[in-house]
Protein backbone atom coordinates (compact mmCIF):
# COMPACT_ATOMS: atom_id res chain seq x y z
CA UNK A 1 0.00 0.00 0.00
CA UNK A 2 1.17 3.05 -0.98
CA UNK A 3 0.82 5.96 1.57
CA UNK A 4 1.73 9.52 0.70
CA UNK A 5 2.53 12.83 3.07
CA UNK A 6 1.73 16.30 2.77
CA UNK A 7 5.48 16.66 1.55
CA UNK A 8 4.06 14.89 -1.64
CA UNK A 9 0.69 16.59 -2.18
CA UNK A 10 -0.12 19.86 -2.84
CA UNK A 11 -4.14 21.50 -2.38
CA UNK A 12 -5.35 23.09 -5.92
CA UNK A 13 -7.43 26.16 -5.36
CA UNK A 14 -11.29 26.39 -6.83
CA UNK A 15 -12.72 29.19 -8.24
CA UNK A 16 -13.02 31.92 -5.31
CA UNK A 17 -16.91 33.26 -4.71
CA UNK A 18 -15.66 35.48 -2.33
CA UNK A 19 -14.19 39.73 -2.64
CA UNK A 20 -12.27 39.07 0.72
CA UNK A 21 -11.07 36.33 3.08
CA UNK A 22 -13.09 38.16 5.76
CA UNK A 23 -16.10 37.37 4.51
CA UNK A 24 -15.17 33.42 5.19
CA UNK A 25 -16.23 31.99 7.95
CA UNK A 26 -14.03 29.11 9.45
CA UNK A 27 -15.87 28.29 12.61
CA UNK A 28 -17.75 24.95 13.19
CA UNK A 29 -20.18 23.33 15.46
CA UNK A 30 -18.58 20.54 17.71
CA UNK A 31 -20.81 18.84 20.46
CA UNK A 32 -23.31 21.80 20.90
CA UNK A 33 -20.87 24.16 20.95
CA UNK A 34 -19.56 27.01 17.84
CA UNK A 35 -15.49 27.56 17.72
CA UNK A 36 -14.03 29.69 15.59
CA UNK A 37 -11.62 27.00 13.86
CA UNK A 38 -11.65 23.83 13.01
CA UNK A 39 -8.04 22.96 14.42
CA UNK A 40 -7.29 21.10 17.83
CA UNK A 41 -3.73 21.72 19.46
CA UNK A 42 -2.24 17.66 20.54
CA UNK A 43 -3.23 16.49 23.46
CA UNK A 44 0.51 16.39 24.69
CA UNK A 45 2.18 17.78 27.61
CA UNK A 46 4.86 19.38 25.80
CA UNK A 47 2.02 21.07 23.78
CA UNK A 48 -0.98 22.45 25.66
CA UNK A 49 -0.77 22.88 29.69
CA UNK A 50 -3.68 24.80 32.67
CA UNK A 51 -2.91 28.65 30.66
CA UNK A 52 -2.82 27.59 27.07
CA UNK A 53 -6.05 25.53 27.74
CA UNK A 54 -7.80 28.62 29.38
CA UNK A 55 -7.05 31.04 26.45
CA UNK A 56 -8.36 28.55 23.91
CA UNK A 57 -11.51 28.15 26.04
CA UNK A 58 -12.08 31.58 26.59
CA UNK A 59 -11.52 33.02 23.16
CA UNK A 60 -13.51 30.47 21.54
CA UNK A 61 -11.42 27.77 20.39
CA UNK A 62 -11.28 23.72 21.13
CA UNK A 63 -8.84 22.25 22.74
CA UNK A 64 -8.41 18.82 25.01
CA UNK A 65 -6.18 19.06 27.63
CA UNK A 66 -3.64 16.23 28.43
CA UNK A 67 -3.60 13.69 31.38
CA UNK A 68 0.04 13.27 32.01
CA UNK A 69 0.45 14.23 35.83
CA UNK A 70 -2.79 16.26 36.40
CA UNK A 71 -5.28 16.33 38.85
CA UNK A 72 -7.78 15.76 36.12
CA UNK A 73 -10.80 16.62 38.69
CA UNK A 74 -8.89 19.83 40.16
CA UNK A 75 -8.42 21.00 36.61
CA UNK A 76 -11.80 20.43 35.74
CA UNK A 77 -13.38 22.84 38.54
CA UNK A 78 -10.97 25.54 38.22
CA UNK A 79 -11.79 25.90 34.57
CA UNK A 80 -15.54 25.43 36.30
CA UNK A 81 -15.23 28.39 38.54
CA UNK A 82 -13.81 30.69 35.29
CA UNK A 83 -16.83 29.76 33.56
CA UNK A 84 -14.91 27.78 30.87
CA UNK A 85 -15.74 24.72 29.25
CA UNK A 86 -14.32 21.06 30.35
CA UNK A 87 -12.62 19.02 27.63
CA UNK A 88 -10.36 16.06 29.33
CA UNK A 89 -8.21 13.30 28.03
CA UNK A 90 -8.43 9.27 29.22
CA UNK A 91 -7.16 6.60 28.91
CA UNK A 92 -8.58 3.06 29.99
CA UNK A 93 -7.09 1.88 32.83
CA UNK A 94 -8.07 1.59 36.75
CA UNK A 95 -6.91 4.86 37.18
CA UNK A 96 -8.74 6.70 34.62
CA UNK A 97 -12.11 4.85 35.49
CA UNK A 98 -11.25 6.39 38.97
CA UNK A 99 -10.92 10.08 37.89
CA UNK A 100 -14.57 9.86 36.25
CA UNK A 101 -16.21 8.44 38.89
CA UNK A 102 -14.77 11.33 40.75
CA UNK A 103 -15.67 14.05 38.06
CA UNK A 104 -19.41 12.20 38.77
CA UNK A 105 -19.34 12.25 42.43
CA UNK A 106 -18.31 15.41 43.24
CA UNK A 107 -20.55 16.94 40.04
CA UNK A 108 -18.11 18.83 38.45
CA UNK A 109 -18.26 16.63 35.29
CA UNK A 110 -16.89 17.12 31.89
CA UNK A 111 -18.08 18.95 28.92
CA UNK A 112 -15.73 17.06 26.63
CA UNK A 113 -14.18 13.15 27.25
CA UNK A 114 -11.24 12.50 24.85
CA UNK A 115 -10.29 8.36 25.21
CA UNK A 116 -6.97 8.62 23.72
CA UNK A 117 -4.57 5.10 23.23
CA UNK A 118 -2.46 4.00 20.92
CA UNK A 119 -4.59 1.28 19.33
CA UNK A 120 -8.21 2.78 19.73
CA UNK A 121 -9.72 -0.29 18.13
CA UNK A 122 -10.25 -2.29 21.04
CA UNK A 123 -12.29 -3.96 23.52
CA UNK A 124 -10.80 -1.85 26.52
CA UNK A 125 -11.96 1.29 24.85
CA UNK A 126 -15.75 -0.06 24.23
CA UNK A 127 -15.59 -0.99 27.71
CA UNK A 128 -14.21 2.56 29.00
CA UNK A 129 -16.96 4.33 26.29
CA UNK A 130 -19.98 2.54 28.39
CA UNK A 131 -18.18 3.45 31.78
CA UNK A 132 -18.37 7.74 30.67
CA UNK A 133 -21.43 7.41 29.13
CA UNK A 134 -23.05 5.63 32.59
CA UNK A 135 -21.42 7.94 35.22
CA UNK A 136 -20.98 10.89 32.63
CA UNK A 137 -23.74 10.99 30.28
CA UNK A 138 -23.91 14.61 29.23
CA UNK A 139 -20.34 14.17 28.27
CA UNK A 140 -19.45 14.32 24.54
CA UNK A 141 -17.26 11.59 23.74
CA UNK A 142 -14.22 11.24 21.40
CA UNK A 143 -12.63 8.30 21.27
CA UNK A 144 -9.40 6.60 19.52
CA UNK A 145 -6.72 6.56 18.40
CA UNK A 146 -7.83 4.43 15.00
CA UNK A 147 -6.38 3.85 11.33
CA UNK A 148 -9.23 1.96 9.83
CA UNK A 149 -12.90 2.70 8.04
CA UNK A 150 -13.81 -0.63 10.40
CA UNK A 151 -12.57 1.09 13.83
CA UNK A 152 -14.34 4.26 12.95
CA UNK A 153 -17.65 2.10 12.44
CA UNK A 154 -16.87 0.27 15.80
CA UNK A 155 -16.26 3.22 17.47
CA UNK A 156 -19.69 5.32 16.59
CA UNK A 157 -21.42 1.29 17.02
CA UNK A 158 -20.26 1.93 20.74
CA UNK A 159 -21.14 5.48 21.25
CA UNK A 160 -18.94 7.35 20.34
CA UNK A 161 -19.81 10.68 19.66
CA UNK A 162 -16.74 11.92 17.72
CA UNK A 163 -13.68 9.79 16.30
CA UNK A 164 -9.81 10.64 16.65
CA UNK A 165 -8.49 9.34 13.69
CA UNK A 166 -4.76 8.93 12.53
CA UNK A 167 -1.86 6.81 14.23
CA UNK A 168 1.42 8.45 13.87
CA UNK A 169 1.11 10.88 11.55
CA UNK A 170 2.64 13.86 13.53
CA UNK A 171 6.58 14.46 13.36
CA UNK A 172 7.07 14.37 17.29
CA UNK A 173 4.32 11.25 17.36
CA UNK A 174 6.91 8.25 17.71
CA UNK A 175 3.97 5.17 17.87
CA UNK A 176 5.14 3.87 14.30
CA UNK A 177 9.04 4.17 15.75
CA UNK A 178 7.97 2.31 18.70
CA UNK A 179 5.32 -0.16 17.11
CA UNK A 180 5.42 -0.41 13.25
CA UNK A 181 1.83 0.58 13.30
CA UNK A 182 0.21 3.54 11.91
CA UNK A 183 -0.81 6.23 8.87
CA UNK A 184 0.89 8.52 6.38
CA UNK A 185 -0.95 11.50 5.64
CA UNK A 186 -2.69 10.45 3.28
CA UNK A 187 -3.22 6.97 1.91
CA UNK A 188 -3.27 5.66 -1.65
CA UNK A 189 -6.49 6.17 -3.92
CA UNK A 190 -8.24 2.86 -3.57
CA UNK A 191 -7.73 3.11 0.95
CA UNK A 192 -8.59 6.35 0.48
CA UNK A 193 -11.85 6.44 -0.98
CA UNK A 194 -13.18 3.11 1.98
CA UNK A 195 -11.73 6.10 4.63
CA UNK A 196 -13.49 8.95 3.45
CA UNK A 197 -17.08 6.89 3.60
CA UNK A 198 -16.42 6.32 6.88
CA UNK A 199 -14.16 9.35 7.99
CA UNK A 200 -16.62 12.00 7.72
CA UNK A 201 -15.29 14.91 8.66
CA UNK A 202 -11.93 16.16 10.10
CA UNK A 203 -8.82 16.73 12.08
CA UNK A 204 -6.14 15.71 14.88
CA UNK A 205 -3.56 13.50 14.98
CA UNK A 206 -5.23 12.60 12.70
CA UNK A 207 -8.66 13.62 12.17
CA UNK A 208 -11.97 14.29 14.25
CA UNK A 209 -14.20 11.91 12.08
CA UNK A 210 -17.69 13.00 13.36
CA UNK A 211 -20.71 10.82 13.66
CA UNK A 212 -23.83 12.73 12.30
CA UNK A 213 -27.47 11.43 13.53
Amino acid sequence: MEIFDYDNILLLPRKCRVDSRSECDASVEFGGRRFALPVVPANMKTVIDGPISEMLAASGHFYVMHRFDLDSVAYARRMRDKGLFVSLSSGVKPADYAVIDRLAADGVGADYITIDIAHGHAESVRLAIEHIRKKLPKAFIIAGNVATPEAVIDLENWGADATKVGVGPGKVCITKLKTGFGTGGRHSPPRRHRQERAFRRGDGDGRLAVRRP
